[in-house]
Order: C-alpha cells, then sequence, then structure tokens
C-alpha cells in the first residue's frame, strides 16, 4: 500500500515515533501532506526503520510502506481481538477510529490517555493478543 504523507506521519505519529513540539488537538493525526524531508519525520523515519529492523535511510520507500502497512493491520486486529473495537480490515491507516481504540484500550489498562500505541501499550496488547488467540 502507498500511503499519503499524511497518513504515513499518522502511522509514525500512533506508534509513537514522533511528538509534537507544540499542542495539536489532531494528533497524532496528521493533516500535513508536504514531503516526508523534514528533520522531525525524517528521524521518525529512520526511528521506525531501526525498530523493524529495516534499511535505516529516513526514506519511506516501499519497504518501509508495507512495513508500515503490516505495523498497521497487527495493531487493529490486536486491538479487535482484545477490546472488540470493531475497525475495518480495509483501513491499514491510522485515523479516527483506531485513536479511539487505542485510548479504549490506554483507559483500561492504566496509560496515560492520548492515542499513541506506545512501545510499553503495543506489547501488553500483542500479549493479551496472543491469550485470545490461544483459548
Amino acid at each position: 500500500m502507498t500511503y499519503t504523507n499524511a497518513q504515513f506521519r499518522s502511522i509514525l505519529n500512533g506508534h509513537g515515533f514522533t511528538y509534537v513540539s507544540e499542542p495539536d488537538s489532531n494528533f497524532p493525526i496528521s493533516n500535513n501532506e508536504k514531503p516526508l524531508v523534514d528533520q522531525l519525520t525524517v528521524d521518525a523515519i529512520k526511528d521506525f526503520q531501526a525498530y523493524f529492523k529495516l534499511k535505516v535511510d529516513g526514506i519511506a520507500g516501499a519497504i518501509t510502506m508495507a512495513k508500515a502497512e503490516q505495523a498497521m493491520h497487527i495493531l487493529q486486529d490486536n486491538l479487535n481481538l482484545v477490546i472488540k473495537a470493531k475497525i475495518p480490515a480495509n483501513q491499514p491507516f491510522y485515523g479516527p477510529k483506531t485513536v479511539a481504540a487505542v485510548k479504549e484500550f490506554e483507559r483500561r489498562h492504566g496509560y496515560h490517555v492520548n492515542g499513541v500505541a506506545s512501545l510499553a501499550m503495543r506489547q501488553q496488547l500483542n500479549d493479551m493478543a496472543r491469550l485470545v488467540l490461544a483459548k
């Protein structure tokens, strides 16, 4: 899948690879369609690539995009399993339904509620999804 620049930024934001220096009520959802070349975004792409053991070049190429899609499917599938989020399978991007589901998981499990699926939150979610699947 090829994401728009705003969708890809939303995935980086939603997985905790970027931050906002100024308050943004839409965060982690981005509407920024500018090229993915600003330093904050390039650094976030590099962090994403390093985390997922991809070639670290700061470029959102085909392999990085494919990994982002895979990461989104895993996150959304796990949210659907664990909290019955009902996120449609044909929406592998970090949009309002994913943010709402992440916030619900955060509320239920004592995380700071911000809609960002932090590494710790994703690990707990993955563990819980494995338990559901093992039943």
